[in-house]
């Protein structure tokens, strides 16, 4: 009897010492919520029209997003500077934040049959979706309507893919204010135009403000656009009608790449991660302080310094910050925080060197889940967890 209670007591001890954990991590009573959300996604940054769904206009803090029990595992989320757009497991949308001057709290957009999606890209006017049988769809925010991208595309016509779909599937999509691209297998589309083809596989797009990255199953990029703070790589400021092959990292081959407001990054084979473009905010994880020669810029890529042998898994850019996840599970970041978009509480409004986010945020420090995908928008992170 005695070795019964005193187990039963230990129970008992472990239970209320395990939710005294969870409620400091997370601030909060409701340890059920907490276990929900914790198997979803944790997110940051501004919170201006309440697409958080937290009181505070800015996320002091990485919080959790409890919802999922509601409307299915998360997939993917995707940030414009006024909404959240989740999609979730059973290919529904579900939206947070501003939309035609009203705010909405967590609505699951009606597809009107178009759906289930597969892939979403959000912009502050639309966002983009891939349904099952890889069709391209454009919800607009303004007049509520899907529109048809698939049929609009300018394309010479091809064979047949399948009695479902006339032309090859829509594999990629990416959107910013003013870039919206749709990829087939080997074509990249500035919707409607076609600015890319190629014999090869393109394997992932990324856009910024004003510039694009594409990445080939051969693990050679292409950059076009903009180059008015070197985010294209090419050592030079000029803009870039077609996609040009950005040269200084031939030879090297790159698995990964992301695209932020004005720089860009790329994770190679070896697990290596190089950066360049604007640095303004330090969101290159180089100092741009006067004793380390005030660098504002790198218009050629640049490899990234670690203060301990360290595994790239992935890379992420917002506006002007940036957040790399290794592969032992330790998230790090740099860059523009004012409105806490690196998760942590400090009144720097800028980090200029690469700090570990897993360390300073007390989230992270309790949290066991295996972080899955990290997502950056332009004010805004999250970090998608395993179960």
């Amino acid at each position: 009897k005695k070795k019964k209670f005193f187990f039963f007591f230990c129970k008992i001890v472990n239970y209320f010492l395990f939710c005294y954990i969870v409620m400091s991590c997370n601030k909060t009573t409701d340890l059920d919520s907490y276990l929900n959300s914790i198997m979803g996604m944790f997110w940051c940054g501004f919170n201006g029209f309440n697409q958080l769904n937290i009181e505070s206009s800015v996320a002091l803090d990485f919080h959790t997003y409890g919802y999922e029990e509601n409307f299915g595992e998360i997939l993917q989320v995707a940030f414009s500077w006024s909404t959240a757009s989740i999609l979730t497991s059973s290919g529904k949308i579900v939206m947070s934040g501003l939309i035609n001057k009203k705010t909405i709290n967590f609505e699951i957009l009606d597809d009107l049959g178009y759906g289930p999606f597969k892939s979403i890209s959000s912009s502050e006017s639309n966002i983009l979706a891939i349904d099952s049988i890889g069709n391209c769809w454009s919800y607009s925010k303004c007049d509520f309507k899907w529109n048809d991208i698939t049929s609009i595309l300018q394309r010479e016509e091809q064979v047949p893919v399948s009695k479902n779909q006339s032309r090859p599937p829509i594999n990629h999509i990416c959107c910013s204010d003013i870039i919206h691209l749709a990829v087939t297998y080997n074509e990249v589309y500035s919707i409607p135009t076609k600015i890319f083809n190629s014999k090869l596989k393109v394997t992932q797009v990324a856009c910024g403000f004003e510039h694009i990255v594409i990445l080939m199953e051969t693990g050679c990029l292409y950059t076009q656009g903009s180059s008015s703070r070197g985010q294209l790589g090419h050592g030079e400021l000029n803009e870039e009608d077609h996609p040009r092959l950005l040269k200084s990292l031939d030879g090297i081959r790159v698995i990964n790449t992301s695209a932020g407001g004005w720089h860009t990054a790329a994770i190679t084979e070896y697990n290596d991660l190089y950066m360049w473009g604007w640095n303004h905010s330090g969101q290159l994880g180089i100092s741009n302080s006067p004793d380390n020669g005030g660098i504002i810029m790198a218009p050629e890529p640049a490899l990234i310094n670690w203060p301990e042998e360290t595994d790239i898994e992935q890379v992420s850019l917002g506006a002007r910050h940036s957040m790399v996840l290794t592969k032992n599970n330790i998230l790090w970041g740099c860059g523009w925080n004012a409105h806490k978009q690196l998760g942590i509480k400090t009144y720097q409004l800028t980090c200029d060197r690469m700090i570990n986010l897993s360390n300073l945020s007390p989230l992270l420090k309790c949290n066991l889940r295996k972080i899955v995908k990290v997502v950056c928008g332009a004010w805004n992170s999250a970090l998608l967890l395993g179960k």
